[in-house]
């Protein structure tokens, strides 16, 4: 088993809070109607969601590579696999999977992305982010 490298992985989790943080930031700034209105904030918090999706498949894929020798197979599968090994609980990977998903959808098809949609799915699910960079600090302290 090779060591995982907890300096990068605390680095991914900065990533995932601070990006976290901007967008509760802009829900108790703006209404929905006013971020669809501002086109850069909706572009902001699409960017937001991108560099949390890739930061969190980073931590996963290292993590599954590293301490359990298990590769993934892309964004979707790594949240399955952490589910399935523990690394994250089964509830918390069922709850992420759809963003997972959606990542695929925001970054190769993002003109078939329902703004309102967007910022309904992000208003409610945001705490999973904050969830996960939680299970991710457990799972550390535990190895």
């Amino acid at each position: 088993m090779v060591k995982i490298d907890k300096k990068r992985i605390t680095r991914y989790l900065y990533d995932i809070s601070s990006n976290t943080k901007d967008i509760e930031a802009l829900f108790n700034v703006y209404d929905e109607e006013g971020i669809i209105k501002e086109k850069h904030l909706l572009k902001s918090l699409k960017y937001s969601l991108v560099e949390i999706s890739e930061a969190m498949s980073l931590v996963l894929q290292h993590i599954l590579a590293k301490h359990y020798s298990i590769p993934a197979k892309g964004y979707v599968d790594t949240i399955k696999q952490a589910g399935n090994v523990g690394i994250v609980s089964k509830e918390l990977s069922l709850s992420l999977k759809p963003f997972f998903d959606f990542r695929n959808s925001l970054v190769h098809r993002y003109w078939a992305v329902d703004d309102k949609v967007l910022l309904e799915n992000c208003k409610t699910g945001h705490g999973d982010f904050s969830a996960f960079v939680e299970a991710i600090e457990k799972f550390l302290g535990s190895i």
